[in-house]
């Protein structure tokens, strides 16, 4: 008995070494030089959009920069709605940089959902699928990002931290759009 307990011993021993000798360890990863940039876009990437309803929806974008007459105050705009169990659960917010910081949820109805849907296709944003662009270093949030999906289970997505590709139009029609349904 006390045979067969040193040989379990022994074995399992043996395992734990040979285990702790087979784990690889990765070398710690440098950090990136400020200005480095990753491209990692996808060219292939589907530019169109089919026309059903948008299920989801996320886009975030800095206004800080524009130079160009717009409606939209110097801030970074953070839009997202989602269509959940038969309901549309929907927040805006709003930073204004050294400034206050606006985050309102609210609900609305599938109307709200073909109402974005209009908006991406009239501003055909399907163009800018599989951009995605990162410049280390920045501060917080100076470009554009967006997410989107239909009930086709079509999407897209595109970042860019550094330049906000989106049409001034379309972030003007999606703010006012969400601005508006927190008021109602």
């Amino acid at each position: 008995m006390r045979r067969m307990f040193w040989i379990s011993a022994l074995l399992a021993l043996a395992a734990a070494v040979v285990l702790t000798g087979c784990s690889r360890r990765e070398p710690a990863a440098e950090p990136e030089e400020d200005g480095a940039v990753r491209d990692h876009s996808d060219q292939d990437a589907p530019k169109t959009f089919g026309s059903s309803i948008v299920v989801f929806f996320e886009c975030e974008f800095s206004a800080v920069e524009l130079a160009e007459d717009t409606t939209l105050e110097q801030a970074v705009y953070r839009l997202e709605a989602r269509l959940e169990n038969g309901a549309v659960k929907a927040s805006y917010q709003r930073l204004i940089p050294g400034g206050d910081e606006t985050k309102v949820p609210f609900r609305e109805s599938h109307a709200f959902m073909r109402k974005i849907s209009q908006i991406v296709a009239s501003h055909d944003l399907a163009q800018y699928n599989g951009h995605h662009v990162h410049v280390s270093g920045l501060p917080a949030m100076s470009g554009a990002s967006l997410s989107v999906r239909n009930a086709d289970r079509e999407s897209i997505d595109a970042s860019d931290n550094q330049d906000n590709f989106l049409p001034i139009a379309a972030m003007e029609e999606l703010e006012s759009l969400f601005a508006g349904g927190i008021k109602e």
